[in-house]
């Protein structure tokens, strides 16, 4: 054990006898080593092209890829062909609903919905003419749609009269329902068709779905369902 200690020592006082050398480079032993960031062969900025692009590219000859070779290029960010001045230049389809007459008294978020309009005349039957011509007849039938409602009326007055709440207010739409006695053209108020106490009659009697449209500033829109 002393003989190594003796050995080291020498080697530390007679350094040219020694077997120790210096490193061959400089070893640094502060801070963490640097990386050395690998430069990629290709380095590109532009964006990656989309599916089409590289159809049109191998197939130069093709119809699509004509018509964008038409296209003047602009200065400037842009994704696509399209311009600010090719989108100005657009031109909207008119709406076929606008040529529909009276079409600007039905509220705007149903008039694509409207595929026609019919206009009947006004003797303050008309509600009743209305209900005539969607049923396919002549709007003078208009007394058969009355005598139609009374039945539906009558023949179910228990299912009408909880709806109604008295028998006064049963005997007024019953009442409302019968033809005018008057020989004049014009039906009085009492005679009209009031959609608030009729509704649920028409849509019973005929199975159909009863709406009515309006404009807010005249009155509010209403759906009646068979009962």
């Amino acid at each position: 054990m002393k003989l190594h200690i003796k050995e080291k020592l020498r080697e530390l006082g007679f350094l040219e006898d020694t077997m120790l050398k210096p490193p061959p480079r400089k070893v640094v032993t502060k801070g963490a080593p640097k990386r050395v960031k690998s430069t990629p062969k290709m380095r590109s900025t532009g964006r990656i092209p989309f599916r089409w692009e590289i159809i049109d590219s191998q197939n130069p000859d093709s119809q699509c890829s004509q018509a964008k070779s038409n296209v003047p290029k602009s200065k400037g960010a842009c994704l696509g062909t399209c311009t600010r001045s090719q989108g100005s230049t657009r031109t909207s389809k008119p709406k076929p609903y606008l040529k529909i007459p009276y079409i600007s008294q039905i509220p705007m978020i149903m008039r694509p919905y409207i595929e026609e309009n019919v206009n009947v005349r006004g003797d303050d039957n008309c509600g009743f003419r209305v209900i005539a011509r969607n049923l396919g007849m002549d709007e003078d039938s208009h007394v058969l749609v009355r005598h139609s409602l009374i039945n539906e009326l009558k023949n179910h007055k228990s299912d009408y009269l909880p709806i109604y709440g008295t028998e006064r207010r049963f005997k007024l739409i019953l009442d409302g329902l019968h033809p005018p006695t008057s020989r004049s053209s014009i039906a009085p108020v009492d005679k009209w068709l009031i959609t608030l106490d009729m509704g649920h009659i028409i849509a019973t009697c005929y199975n159909r779905i009863v709406v009515l449209l309006a404009l807010p500033e005249i009155g509010i829109c209403e759906t009646y369902l068979p009962i």
